[in-house]
């Protein structure tokens, strides 16, 4: 029987983002927790609720942004999630670079947290040991 971590990872990397990625958008809300919330890397950056938190992630899939590289790394209630590439980020303020830290429970997302650096979003979901893995 998977662990509760390999749970939350499989339901961010492919329950969720697939669903995103088909465009199923009522799939994905359904693994939002009603009350979700989602804290930008900018205090004034957040969504709340499953409707808003949906039509963020619909929204930057309208964009196409390019990613070079993708990073899963579970973290038992909390999946982190590293994506790079030369448009990642908001469109005024192109980092490079962002991690996505997800919270789950009960087999759905609760919360997302932004963060710019891996260490910091590694170390916020409790999986500070995976901060030198290569």
């Amino acid at each position: 029987m998977p662990s509760i971590g390999q749970e939350n990872l499989e339901t961010v990397m492919i329950d969720f983002l697939g669903a995103l990625r088909r465009g199923d958008f009522e799939a994905a809300a359904e693994l939002l927790d009603p009350d979700v919330s989602w804290q930008g890397v900018r205090e004034e950056w957040v969504c709340h609720g499953r409707e808003e938190v949906v039509d963020t992630f619909r929204w930057g899939l309208e964009r196409r942004r390019e990613i070079d590289a993708l990073e899963f790394t579970r973290g038992g209630d909390q999946v982190v999630l590293g994506a790079r590439g030369p448009n990642i980020g908001p469109e005024q303020e192109p980092l490079g670079q962002i991690f996505n830290v997800f919270t789950l429970r009960d087999g759905r997302i609760v919360r997302i947290d932004d963060y710019r650096g891996r260490r910091e979003a590694l170390t916020a979901a409790g999986a500070a040991e995976n901060v030198d893995w290569r």
